[in-house]
């Protein structure tokens, strides 16, 4: 086999043999359903576009040997998941995958999937990308189209990566899991920026940041909400960061499925759901802190006031008007702290 040839070859197997002009076309769709949402603050690096722009010529260049390379149709059941997963778990119920499904059905599958033997279990195949794609062929019965290719990790995660930024099709909240799953699994953090398609470290450690934040559970409830994008999730973060230590703030949350207009919402609606939820949660517990106040007073004189909350118990004490009892409270203190710890001495000893 020449050197074209084996080009040719390598190239179809990093891609699945796309046609560019079929992937142009899915691109559009997914971008038509993205009008209204916020723009994506995680945008590839100018090294990055022009890796695009440089595969793209390849793909267009070498059109006629990239056809000539065949796909191969597999058992969607021998197919197993990729290294790291790069979505947020989906049920064959979802919207987007019945219409992927309906898709395959009328028109057949356009777009193969990539994967490699598998690398521990004989006869069997590791997927690269393509997990929807696999899962449609095998709820439908039949073959999956795949393009088999030696891969090692990187090239794997990397032919992962750029197929996702090609396309477009992961929300913010996928690519920051999928980018902190890849740092967890020991990659190093270029090859995480160049997969997950970013501009830098810095956005990595926010996507980082907003993912230790938030509670894995939650993020599955919510699902991929293609239209939220960083600004949004970091502003969520926030409210998760004061859940953990306000615990009622995150159970608000999630309470939210047990709801009949959670169970109707798509993901994008459910993160608002869940916004809006944790907010009012965050604001009924800074109100209630709040609240708690009063005031010390004794037959017609005001000795200060005293504020409680979950958090802290402050006593201010009235220095100008009542200064002899500021004194006295002042020089017992000592006192009442020993006489507190001989009480609690006794409660453990009983």
């Amino acid at each position: 086999m020449n050197k074209a040839s084996n080009r040719a070859k390598r190239l179809a197997g990093m891609f699945g043999a796309v046609d560019p002009n079929e992937l142009a076309k899915q691109a559009e769709v997914e971008k038509s359903d993205k009008t209204t949402s916020r723009p994506m603050t995680t945008a590839p690096t100018k090294a990055l576009q022009a890796s695009f722009a440089s595969i793209e010529e390849e793909n267009l260049r070498l059109k006629a040997e990239l056809e000539k390379s065949q796909t191969v149709e597999l058992d969607p059941v021998t197919v197993r998941a990729s290294i790291i997963q790069d979505r947020l778990e989906w049920t064959d119920d979802d919207p987007d995958f019945q219409s992927l499904v309906t898709s395959i059905k009328e028109e057949g599958q356009r777009l193969p999937i990539l994967v490699r033997p598998h690398p521990a279990e004989n006869g069997q195949y590791q997927l690269a990308y393509g997990a929807r794609r696999n899962r449609a062929c095998m709820v439908l019965g039949q073959k999956v189209k795949a393009y088999v290719q030696e891969l090692s990790d990187e090239e794997l995660v990397i032919a992962q990566g750029l197929e996702n930024n090609e396309r477009k099709n992961l929300s913010f909240i996928e690519q920051a899991v999928y980018a902190v799953a890849l740092l967890e699994a020991g990659f190093t953090r270029k090859l995480v920026a160049k997969s997950v398609g970013v501009a830098s470290d810095t956005t990595i450690s926010k996507m980082s940041a907003i993912v230790a934040l938030v509670p894995a559970d939650i993020f599955r409830l919510i699902g991929p909400a293609p239209k939220i994008g960083r600004n949004r999730w970091e502003a969520f973060a926030s409210l998760a960061d004061r859940g953990a230590k306000k615990s009622s703030i995150l159970e608000a949350v999630r309470a939210l499925p047990e709801s009949a207009v959670w169970k109707g919402a798509d993901s994008n609606k459910r993160f608002e759901l869940a916004y809006r939820t944790a907010e009012k949660a965050d604001k009924f517990r800074t109100t209630k802190s709040r609240a708690e106040k009063s005031r010390l007073e004794n037959e017609g004189r005001s000795f200060g006031t005293m504020e409680q909350s979950s958090n802290a118990v402050k006593i201010f004490l009235d220095a100008k008007k009542e200064p002899a009892f500021a004194q006295f409270v002042a020089d017992k203190m000592t006192a009442l702290i020993e006489e507190f710890k001989k009480g609690e001495g006794k409660q453990a000893s009983k």
